[in-house]
């Protein structure tokens, strides 16, 4: 099954980090992939969301070789993009992600976070590159790597 095959299944997604700075950083492998789930979703095929983490997690290096004009694609995208909502972090979300890092164990907190708010939301799908993801039973995980 293709990328496109997946995407036409689902109505609502969550996309991690990675698809989004493979997206922004037109990444050479992956960036094509990352195109077409962003494109599904801008079109209004699919309904997407990301959530405060996502902020947190692409912010550091374009700040620290001071590239701010990828600083402010970053934030334009996830605060204002077309057709992704950027979702803040609740107490229940933070409940939820600890439980799953204590059904999980090898969990991070902030993929914990990700997924919880995945979860939170209904997402029918969480897309990211992170391989360690697909142990989650909570949520259907599409990991890009699968589809090269």
């Amino acid at each position: 099954m293709t990328l496109s095959d997946e995407l036409d299944q689902i109505q609502t997604i969550f996309i991690d980090t990675a698809p989004i700075i493979y997206y922004i950083e037109a990444h050479p492998q992956f960036g094509p992939l990352a195109k077409e789930i962003v494109s599904s979703f801008q079109s209004g095929k699919l309904i997407a969301f990301s959530s405060v983490i996502t902020l947190v997690e692409v912010l550091p290096k374009p700040v620290e070789t001071g590239n701010e004009k990828l600083v402010k694609k970053f934030s334009d995208f996830l605060k204002a993009g077309r057709n992704i909502s950027l979702l803040d972090i609740s107490s229940d979300i933070a409940e939820l992600a600890g439980k799953l890092r204590g059904r999980y164990t090898s969990l991070r907190a902030l993929d914990a976070i990700q997924i919880a708010v995945s979860i939170n939301v209904k997402a029918d799908a969480f897309i990211t590159n992170d391989l360690k993801l697909k142990q989650i039973e909570e949520s259907k995980v599409i990991v890009l790597k699968d589809y090269l």
